[in-house]
């Protein structure tokens, strides 16, 4: 089966409103079916410092959703949408799938970032997403930033029967360190043999590349970019194997 899979990325402002344009304005690139992948907090906007947390209306970032489900359905396309928001146990770094058919499902941010801990509430599952394609299926496992350095939450999806890694991000002002992260990419593709789609915020100083990577590690497309644009990749889902997940010895 194949896939088209697109890393949509642009520079996220505070604007709900301002974000929300950009993201529509990227969808309308895109193509019934394909799989669309925002950045860590697209729609509220995200930074290292906490204080932005003050400034977020929790309405105005429910109503976005709400526009980006109607969006979903009316392109049919699949949206990954990254969100800061309130639920009824306090603040949450999320990952929402807007499912051409309507249905919206959440992932909470498990291994948060330090400047995170204290504020944000970890989530406590990895869900394993099924998105319904023209003629079959497709299993998707989500990890968010931080998360990326850490391989058992990526094996345990696997594990799980995700078939795709999606991967949303919010790091910039470290260009040092960018080809450890980059390397982190190929390597989470790489050991578990799945695909990664991996979508950063749009600027001059990102940490991680947006990229597109194959279950052998090659990068399909990869960009640092300060502008809006996407990747696009026709993904073959016959590449995905479990043969180095049916060798591991020690779990």
């Amino acid at each position: 089966m194949k896939v088209s899979v697109v890393s949509a990325s642009f520079p996220m402002t505070f604007d709900v409103a301002e974000n929300l344009q950009r993201m529509k304005a990227l969808v309308a690139q895109c193509h019934a079916h394909e799989v669309v992948v925002f950045p860590e907090g697209a729609l509220s906007g995200y930074s290292d410092d906490i204080g932005f947390l003050n400034d977020i209306d929790q309405a105005q970032v429910d109503r976005g959703l709400d526009v980006l489900q109607e969006l979903a359905v009316a392109s049919r396309c699949h949206l990954f949408v990254g969100a800061i928001r309130q639920d009824g146990q306090g603040w949450r770094n999320q990952a929402f799938y807007l499912s051409p058919g309507g249905e919206r499902w959440t992932y909470n941010k498990m291994n948060l970032a330090t400047h995170e801990r204290g504020y944000f509430v970890p989530g406590d599952e990895l869900p394993v997403f099924t998105l319904s394609l023209p003629s079959s299926t497709l299993a998707v496992g989500v990890q968010l930033c931080r998360e990326l350095r850490f391989p058992g939450q990526w094996r345990r999806l696997a594990q799980q029967g995700a078939e795709l890694f999606i991967y949303m991000t919010h790091a910039i002002n470290d260009e040092l360190h960018r080809p450890v992260w980059r390397s982190h990419l190929i390597s989470r593709a790489a050991e578990n043999q799945r695909w990664v789609v991996a979508t950063n915020v749009a600027h001059s100083a990102q940490l991680c590349p947006s990229m597109i990577v194959d279950p052998a590690g090659l990068v399909m497309k990869e960009a640092v970019s300060d502008a809006a644009g996407i990747l696009r990749a026709e993904v073959d889902m016959d590449a995905v194997s479990n043969w180095y997940l049916n060798q591991i010895v020690v779990n």
